[in-house]
């Protein structure tokens, strides 16, 4: 099955059919539209730091808990690391975000991991075993650190995840179509490169799927989305597009 658009509480998100055989996760894959900021950040930019106004961030994250049905949002200051918070409360609507984390996990149901993109991948974990979900932020500067075999590494640690229970969805992203790397050969290793797709032009998707695969999840474990955020302007902020412009987000999170 792929995956579907639905709108909920006024904003359209996409959502994973893989999620939607477990009633008790509630997630999204949030577009651009349906929130207050105005261009070039217009208009559901969920991200503090890319010049647009607080409040109108605060306002669309407010959606966006609304929307879902939470009780909060929990979010990062993603720097591209291998970096890790495990959230157990729920934090104040104005807390600041956790320092310098790309990868979110918690148990505590109502708090939804928030993870903010614009070409990077957000990639969503469910245990359904330990009840336990997590949002990682993935650009190709964490795929070549493997932050998924970090990740996945955390959850067992943390919480005792077994590998092939857990289930995960690569999101809207930048797709072969639009990946391209001129500087490639100082950018990437050697082994990498195999995900080339013609010249200068890589599949980051099937990248993230190996290395899940390769961290010990199921094949039939993992959905890529196949959404490419800079082809799909009108769905999507995208960095390569248009530089100056905003995050959607990728919230995952349990029900209460």
């Amino acid at each position: 099955m792929a995956v579907y658009l639905e709108e909920v509480g006024g904003l359209k998100c996409y959502r994973s059919p893989l999620f939607k055989a477990f009633p008790e996760v509630v997630h999204g894959f949030f577009t651009r539209r349906g929130g207050v900021s105005s261009a070039p950040y217009s208009q559901l930019n969920l991200s503090f730091s890319v010049g647009d106004l607080p409040e109108k961030v605060a306002a669309n994250r407010r959606l966006v808990q609304q929307a879902l049905g939470l009780d909060s949002l929990a979010g990062a200051t993603q720097v591209h690391g291998r970096r890790e918070a495990v959230i157990t409360n729920a934090p104040q609507a104005l807390a600041p975000e956790i320092p310098e984390v790309d990868i979110l996990l918690t148990s505590r149901p109502g708090l939804g991991l928030l993870i903010k993109q614009a070409d990077c991948q957000a990639v969503m974990f469910y245990d359904p075993a330990r009840r336990v979900v997590a949002n990682i932020h993935c650009g190709w500067r964490g795929q070549i650190q493997n932050i998924l075999s970090e990740a996945v590494g955390c959850l067992k640690e943390r919480f005792g995840s077994t590998p092939s229970d857990l289930w995960a969805a690569i999101g809207p992203s930048l797709g072969p179509c639009c990946a391209q790397f001129r500087n490639f050969r100082q950018e990437f290793p050697p082994h990498l490169w195999t995900y080339q797709v013609r010249p200068k032009y890589f599949d980051l998707w099937g990248l993230s799927r190996d290395q899940l695969a390769a961290a010990g999840l199921k094949p039939e474990h993992i959905e890529i989305t196949g959404l490419c955020t800079r082809c799909r302007g009108d769905e999507f902020f995208s960095y390569r597009r248009e530089g100056l412009t905003g995050r959607q987000g990728a919230v995952i999170a349990l029900r209460q």
